[in-house]
């Protein structure tokens, strides 16, 4: 069984696809929605595919994450706004939640789903590979064609947007297990 390292300068397809195929499908679910992330998978991998003879040996990674992310972004570009999926592994209740505790942390996923994708691409890109994918700076750097210092500024704006537009527009709360939760705010008015 052959491994992948960063220094691997000769890596076959099938072990790459395997390596990467559900993690650039999760990532890609969260940049594009759930409708179309299963055809820019495929995109994705017919250019992993066509480009792997070219591959360099720089971080295989961030390599294939770059490849992802390009295709993501000539996706949104031809089409309008898309959904972000809900997460489910971060809605997998703990055995002591109740129904109610589940729903309302359903809905606070569903509400900062929301706000992340009115997020521009540049920094919903980052703040995904980041905060849900793991990628490290450097990382996202290779990935997204960018500086690190301009990865670490896209990654401050984006979050502080993030928690502004949360501050706003949700009343945020701990329950009783000190678990953050929140409920959209009314408009004025209303």
């Amino acid at each position: 069984m052959s491994s992948i390292t960063p220094d691997s300068h000769s890596v076959d397809f099938n072990t790459v696809y395997s390596a990467f195929y559900p993690r650039i499908l999760r990532y890609l679910s969260r940049l594009v929605g759930p409708d179309e992330a299963e055809d820019v998978s495929q995109e994705v991998f017919i250019k992993i595919s066509r480009a792997l003879s070219d591959y360099r040996g720089e971080g295989l990674s961030s390599w294939v994450y770059r490849i992802a992310t390009n295709a993501a972004m000539d996706r949104r570009r031809g089409a309008g706004p898309m959904a972000v999926p809900a997460e489910e592994e971060s809605l997998a209740p703990d055995s002591a939640e109740t129904a109610e505790q589940r729903l309302i942390r359903g809905e606070m996923s569903e509400c900062v789903r929301g706000l992340i994708e009115e997020l521009p691409d540049t920094y919903r890109a980052v703040l995904i590979l980041s905060e849900i994918e793991g990628l490290a700076d450097a990382e996202i750097a290779s990935v997204v064609g960018a500086t690190l210092e301009t990865v670490k500024i896209r990654l401050h704006r984006a979050r502080r947007r993030l928690r502004e537009s949360l501050v706003e527009r949700c009343r945020l709360y701990h329950d009783g297990d000190d678990r953050l939760l929140c409920d959209p705010k009314t408009p004025a008015g209303h």
